[in-house]
């Protein structure tokens, strides 16, 4: 398994090197890169705990597995195969390139799973269609114009405009153009997306059963990465308008204390240990010179203009 030739790359002239467009063969190796997945994700859970070598060690063994499930996804386009291992094989690669940060393999995974001739058989996955949509806000940002693009393209059979999920992202992109970014910070809850997703699971989705099915866990921690990076981006432009419109922050205010560090969604939704303190998120600016303490004044900024 470990020497099994890329069919893109021997064109069927090395040895073996039509092996993947075998289905059986295919199954197996998807076994295979289980086995190294699990181990990766093991690693992932001491993220916070790492040193340097360490970090290095996991970054390389994570493009390590992404090139094994993108060895596989070629086996699968060179066979035509379109069923639920395929499927599988496509989703579970799109929420690994999401959660492993390699937003070129995003882009080249997204059209495989909206191709209409022949159409996916089991249709995406409700977490694909979104992962999809929130990729091209994310890369795209803060235009939206590809993310309506893709939007159009995606059947109303998959996503029904009138779902309260569709409402939600409509509400979740308008908040954004609108710069209304406290009502952004708001929308863009973890409670708030499990909910319009089980909401639109009860309706509109048939369970699927069966080995060949995506890890539908994984393909949420895929839609929460990608939401928490467009948090990142939308905070990033609330503090440029925030430092236009304020000469001072007073901190001896409890409501500042409440509405700046949800404006600037400093609280992550995927893990509390990514969440910023306000206090250490202002120390942060200080020496990006933004902004600078009052002198002899104990919870006041000085806002330093941008120029």
């Amino acid at each position: 398994m470990h020497l099994m030739a890329s069919v893109s790359r021997s064109s069927g002239l090395e040895k073996d090197g039509d092996d993947l467009k075998n289905h059986a063969i295919q199954e197996e190796y998807r076994k295979f890169i289980q086995e190294k997945l699990d181990e990766v994700m093991s690693a992932r859970c001491r993220i916070h705990s790492e040193s340097e070598s360490g970090k290095k060690l996991r970054v390389d063994t994570q493009e390590n597995v992404l090139i094994l499930f993108r060895r596989l996804r070629e086996g699968v386009a060179s066979s035509s195969r379109n069923d639920a291992f395929a499927m599988e094989a496509y989703e579970t690669s799109l929420y690994l390139s999401i959660l492993f940060e390699s937003p070129k393999q995003t882009t080249s995974i997204i059209p495989h799973l909206f191709a209409t001739d022949p159409p996916p058989i089991p249709k995406p996955a409700i977490y694909t269609i979104l992962c999809s949509l929130l990729h091209f806000l994310v890369v795209s940002y803060p235009s939206q114009s590809r993310y309506h693009e893709h939007l159009d393209s995606i059947p109303r059979s998959l996503l029904s405009r009138k779902s309260e999920l569709f409402l939600w992202l409509s509400s979740l992109t308008k908040s954004l153009r609108t710069r209304n970014y406290s009502k952004f910070a708001a929308l863009a809850q973890k409670r708030t997306i499990v909910q319009f997703i089980d909401s639109f699971l009860e309706l509109h989705e048939t369970k699927m059963e069966g080995a060949h099915k995506a890890d539908d866990k994984l393909g949420l921690e895929a839609v929460l990465f990608f939401t928490d990076v467009l948090r990142q981006k939308a905070a990033e432009t609330s503090w440029t308008i925030l430092r236009s419109a304020y000469r001072e922050l007073w901190f001896d205010y409890e409501s500042t204390k409440t509405w700046l560090p949800r404006s600037l969604c400093l609280d992550s939704i995927q893990d509390d240990r990514r969440s910023v303190r306000i206090d250490d998120w202002m120390g942060s600016r200080v020496s990006m010179g933004h902004v600078r303490p009052k002198d002899g004044v104990e919870g006041r900024w000085i806002v330093c203009k941008a120029r």
